[in-house]
Order: C-alpha cells, then sequence, then structure tokens
C-alpha cells in the first residue's frame, strides 16, 4: 500500500504543472459561467453553469 502511494505521489510531483494549468482552466471556465448573464433562448442550451 505505502508502495502504491509512493507511487501515486511521484506521479503528481511529475506532473504537477499541467495538472495545474488544467485546474486554472477548469476554474476559469467555472467562473465564467458563474458570471456570465444566463440565457434562456427556447432551442438554446446552457453550456456555462
Amino acid at each position: 500500500m505505502r508502495r502504491r502511494a509512493a507511487n501515486l505521489l511521484a506521479w503528481l510531483r511529475a506532473r504537477r504543472r499541467i495538472l495545474l494549468w488544467i485546474g486554472a482552466l477548469v476554474l476559469f471556465f467555472y467562473l465564467l459561467g458563474y458570471f456570465a448573464p444566463r440565457v434562456s433562448t427556447p432551442g438554446m442550451c446552457l453550456i456555462y453553469g
């Protein structure tokens, strides 16, 4: 079990920068959808939020 945890930690450390970029991108689009005006046009689906 400890070996798996150590392997997971090593994997996360090796990919820390890309994971931070992905998290920042997700946060950006979440906030964009949260603060965007709500659109309720018939036939149009909501993309954000």
